[in-house]
Order: C-alpha cells, then sequence, then structure tokens
C-alpha cells in the first residue's frame, strides 16, 4: 500500500527548485590494489561541479578520510540526470568495468543517476524534524561491481512505449526505493526504446513492492492489474544474485507489443571519397533494435554498391521514432583508412547524424561528411598553417600538438608537433586533402594523454562540434587554396585578451571570482581616469557595454549571467586599456 504522505512539502520543493543539491560519490575498493595515482570519478556532471569540464579522468580525486577502503567525493550539482564511472587511477586505462545492470543502456556503458530539487529542500515534518534525507548519497558500490557488499542490485524498468512520458518524467516508487513510497526521489533514466530503468540495491532472500509513476507525484501512479498486482503495487522477489525485471509495459502485466516496424534505406554517395578496401559501414543506436548484435558497431552494418555508380545502400526494419548514426569509410572508429566521418556543424547531432523514423518508406540519403545527397566537389588539397596563441596557459615541457580527422593516421596517431613562432603563438602546416569540413584541436603534452587534450565546450563557444565520446573538437571549413588561420587561444573560440594590460590602474581585485549574484571591481585608478567597461563572453560577444566606473569599488551584477568565463575591457579616455577575468557559476 503507498504511503500518500508528500502532498504537505509541494511548498519546499518549490523552494528549492534552483538549488544545488550536495551528492557523495562513494566507493569501495576494498579488494583492489589502489593505485598510487590515486582514485577518481568522471562524468557528464563535472563541469557542473567546477572541475573545468565532463570526463575529464583525472581532477576529481576521491579520498579515504578514515581509512575503510571506502574512497568518497562530495560535490554540489544541479538537480538533473548524469552518468559517471570510477577509476583506479587518474587515465581511461584504469577506469572500471561495468555490470550490464548498472550501465544505462543503449549502448552507453556508463553508471548513472538522478537527483532532484527534493534532494536538497531537507523538509520537516509536523514536529519540526528533518521528514526526508537532505542530500544524495550515492551507495558504496564494489569497484566493477553492481552493489555494496552485503546488497544485491536489482533494476527495475518500465516501458512507456504507448504513454506520452509527462514533463516531470517518469519516477518509481515502493519499498525497494529509499525513502520508501517517495515518487520524487524514484527518478527512472531512459535506457533505450522507450524503457526507463532505476537501479536498487536491496538486502537478499526478500520480497518488495514498487510501482511506476508517469509524473513524480501520486494521481501519476500505474494501475497495476490485479493479475500481476499485490495490494495494487508489483512485486520483485531477491535472492542472492542480480535481478532485471522484465520491462513491462506501464501500467499492463505484460511486455508491449512490437510496434509497426518501417524500411530505412541508408545511402551514402562516395564519388568524393578513397573507399576503403574494408568496405562501407554505418553504424548508430538503432543497430541493436535492427538485428546486428549492439548498437554503435562500426563493423556490423555494411553498405554494397550493387550497380557500381559509388553509392552505398543498406536496407533495415525499424520502429519510427528519433535514431542517431555516422557513415564509416572502413570497418572501424579509427584507422589509416579515416574511417569516421566527420559530420559538418549544419547536420551535426552531438556529432552524429539524427534521423526521425515515421511509419512507412524512409530513404536516408547523404553525400559522405557533407549534409545534402549532392556532392558538393571537396576543395582542392591545400596547405593550412594551424595556430594556436598559448599566452593564458603554462605550456606542457613535451610540446603544443594538433590532432584531427585529416592526418593519416587520424587523430593521436598522426599528431604533429607545433613550432613556437614567438609571443607563445604554436603553429604547424599540414597539407589537407578530401572533404571541405575538417575536425581538430590542440593537446597541451603528449597527444596520447587524454587530460592534455583541450576540454572546453566548442559547440557553445561557436566554433566546434560535440565529438561524440564526453568532448568537443574544433571544425573548419577549408577553400583549397593555402591558408593561414587565426591565432585561437588555447581552449577558447576567442583570441587570448590577457596581457594587453597598458592601462595603469593600480592594484585591481576581483571579488567574489567566481561570482554568483554579484562581483566588485576594486581599482586604485591613481590617475583619476575616467573609465569605461565592456563584459565580453568567451565567444567574443560583447554582453555589456559602455558601463561607467566611477567609483573605486564598482559593483557588478551577475545574476542574469550565464555560467562560463568572462573577460572585463576597461578603457580610459586615452583609449588605453586592461583586460580581467571574471568566472560566473
Amino acid at each position: 500500500m503507498k504511503k500518500i504522505y508528500l502532498l504537505a512539502l509541494t511548498a519546499c520543493f518549490g523552494l528549492s527548485a534552483m538549488a544545488q543539491v550536495s551528492v557523495t560519490f562513494r566507493v569501495d575498493m576494498n579488494g583492489q590494489t589502489v593505485s598510487p595515482n590515486g582514485v577518481h570519478v568522471a562524468g557528464s556532471w563535472q563541469e557542473e561541479a567546477g572541475f573545468g569540464g565532463d570526463w575529464n579522468p583525472g581532477v576529481s580525486t576521491m579520498t579515504d578520510a578514515n581509512a575503510d577502503g571506502i574512497y568518497e567525493l562530495n560535490v554540489n550539482i544541479p538537480a538533473g540526470q548524469y552518468e559517471f564511472k570510477y577509476l583506479n587511477g587518474n587515465d581511461w586505462p584504469q577506469e572500471e568495468s561495468i555490470p550490464n545492470i548498472s550501465q544505462v543502456g543503449g549502448g552507453n556503458s556508463n553508471r548513472f543517476f538522478a537527483v532532484t530539487a527534493w534532494h536538497g529542500s531537507n523538509p520537516l515534518d509536523n514536529d519540526g524534524n528533518p521528514f526526508l534525507p537532505n542530500g544524495f548519497l550515492l551507495p558504496a558500490i564494489t569497484f566493477g561491481g553492481s552493489s555494496p557488499s552485503g546488497k544485491v542490485a536489482v533494476r527495475l524498468q518500465i516501458d512507456m512505449t504507448n504513454q506520452t512520458v509527462g514533463d516531470l518524467g517518469v519516477h518509481v516508487a515502493g519499498d525497494a526505493i529509499t525513502p520508501n513510497w517517495t515518487p520524487q526521489y524514484g527518478t527512472a533514466t531512459l535506457s533505450a526504446n522507450n524503457k526507463y530503468a532505476y537501479v536498487t540495491h536491496l538486502d537478499p532472500n526478500a520480497s518488495y513492492q514498487y510501482k511506476f509513476l508517469n509524473g513524480d507525484f501520486w494521481g501519476t501512479d500505474e494501475s497495476v492489474p490485479g493479475a500481476c498486482a499485490n495490494g495494487g503495487n508489483r512485486t520483485v522477489v531477491v535472492g542472492t544474485n542480480a535481478v532485471i525485471a522484465d520491462p513491462f509495459c506501464f501500467a499492463t502485466c505484460d511486455l508491449c507489443a512490437p510496434l509497426v516496424q518501417s524500411t530505412v534505406t541508408f545511402k551514402v554517395n562516395m564519388t568524393q571519397e578513397t573507399v576503403s578496401p574494408n568496405g562501407v559501414h554505418v553504424a548508430g543506436n538503432w543497430q541493436e533494435e535492427a538485428g546486428f548484435g549492439a548498437d554503435w558497431q562500426p563493423g556490423a552494418s555494411e553498405l554494397l554498391d550493387g550497380d557500381g555508380d559509388g553509392i552505398y545502400e543498406l536496407d533495415v526494419a525499424l520502429i519510427g521514432g528519433t535514431y542517431a548514426y555516422k557513415f564509416i569509410n572502413g570497418n572501424d572508429w579509427v584507422g589509416a583508412d579515416n574511417s569516421n566521418e566527420d559530420v559538418p556543424p549544419a547536420c551535426n547531432v552531438g556529432n552524429n547524424r539524427e534521423m526521425v523514423l515515421i511509419e512507412g518508406q524512409n530513404l536516408i540519403e547523404f553525400c559522405y561528411e557533407q549534409c545534402t545527397s549532392v556532392c558538393n566537389i571537396n576543395p582542392d588539397p591545400a596547405d593550412i598553417t594551424f595556430r594556436v596563441d598559448m599566452s593564458e596557459t603554462a605550456v606542457s615541457p613535451d610540446g603544443v600538438f594538433i590532432i584531427g580527422g585529416f592526418t593519416n593516421p587520424v587523430w593521436q596517431e598522426g599528431a604533429t608537433q607545433m613550432t613556437n613562432t614567438g609571443n607563445n603563438v604554436y603553429a604547424a602546416t599540414l597539407s589537407v586533402s578530401g572533404s571541405g569540413n575538417i575536425a581538430y584541436k590542440f593537446t597541451n603534452g603528449a597527444p596520447t594523454v587524454v587530460a592534455n587534450e583541450e576540454n572546453f565546450d566548442f559547440a557553445t563557444g561557436g566554433c566546434g562540434v560535440s565529438n561524440g565520446f564526453n568532448g568537443f573538437n574544433r571544425t573548419y571549413t577549408r577553400s583549397g587554396e593555402a591558408e593561414t588561420l587565426e591565432a585561437v587561444c588555447y581552449n577558447s573560440c576567442a583570441a587570448c585578451v590577457l596581457g594587453l594590460e597598458e592601462l595603469e590602474l593600480g592594484n585591481v581585485s576581483i571579488f567574489p571570482n567566481p561570482s554568483t549574484e554579484r562581483a566588485f571591481f576594486r581599482t586604485e585608478n591613481p590617475n583619476g581616469y575616467t573609465l569605461r567597461m565592456n563584459i565580453v563572453d568567451i565567444t567574443g560577444k560583447t554582453i555589456r557595454e559602455n558601463m561607467v566606473v566611477n567609483t573605486t569599488v564598482f559593483e557588478i551584477n551577475t545574476q542574469d549571467l550565464n555560467s562560463g568565463l568572462y573577460f572585463l575591457n576597461v578603457v580610459n579616455e586615452r583609449n588605453e586599456t586592461a583586460t580581467y577575468k571574471l568566472m560566473v557559476q
């Protein structure tokens, strides 16, 4: 029987909707030989938590303060759904291998969790005592395991194929979830094909009740039919082994009936490419459904050119929906044949192509690495001089490199070291052929170390796209003639602006920095200049301009600024300038 006692807490939720939530990661390293480089955790929450960028393996260090073998890290992040994994070390070769029951699903091999504003609300009951936990404490799962010691992992699942999922998402409640019968805390995560999952950790040799909700409050809960109901709820029986519950259709005792399949014809025009001897393939998050074994397998779905016209084709049957995919000139993601196509920004969604299928015949036709079915002729091969300004970065003794999808072999294996041409501007000239749309990035140090790569969000900055591997690449459209690119600041879409402090202002301070609501710009201004200030974001866009700085302590309202790095450009009546950094959280 569900316990309906949370309606009185609605006001608490509204008050805390924008609050940060305290999240504590925990991993049990007992039985492991801990790396001398320490234990780390990486994921899609790191930028929000102030670690510079997501999926950075060596910056979020966990500690074992009481020497019990359980390593912890506490962070503050906004409510949302996140993915993560633990590392016994500080780089990707040391990450854990996660059991299927604990993976997000749909070809994504990370752990997952969700937090809501309820986790930070700490509401009180009628006696003034905390009613629910404050903060989110992840279970101390064994490294590479599915549950804490002594517990059993249980994956509860529901299929929402026949439902329209509401804005509040899908939740689960029951005595299988802590706190019991509290739907706001049981946020389920979309795993694949309209299926939602929630992983809980329970005592062995017992049975538990639960039910799903198309929302997060009672009244949106499913009516479980009597044939599979116990007191109106679903039941899961737990022994000593991990349990994956069947993904029954919402409010039924049966699996959802298969949806009507449609025929999809993939066609890619390779007339502008040198086709790999390993053939032409297509991969995406639809392959498992279409019978190719697993999603995102680069060598499983081959396209053929039966009539020799340079256009390769493959027919598959899929249910309607939105899918991601990309073509491959070869049969693997990397290799000497430049197998992983760089999808141009105009049709790039998360570094992939996207298709929306409807019932019937669907034709998916593009030119390789282009956004149209009629191929634009690739520009002539030509030299491009790439330049990066390292003025705001401590240069690694191992040097600065450029990596990209146009070298042979591609990316890290074809890395080229750059030369300091003066004023900390590094350059390298490369002969580029093939597609007019190229992708690349710089590394500060050995290119084989992931942590040395630029980790800036080039997609948001306007000079790149997601790379599909929890990072971003720079992009450029070449002309087919020799070109020298502008010197861009390392880890930025804009030119470096520091080092231009010609304006004498005496001692200058900015506080607090980072700022959340307001910051103060303090200057001595010993010459009594008339000062004006512009605020510029990392893309070079002016956010505010011609603000008169007429006091020695000038207040800057940052409440309406998005989180990120800004530059304060200060100028006097003689056009002398000084530039300072301001971080907004």
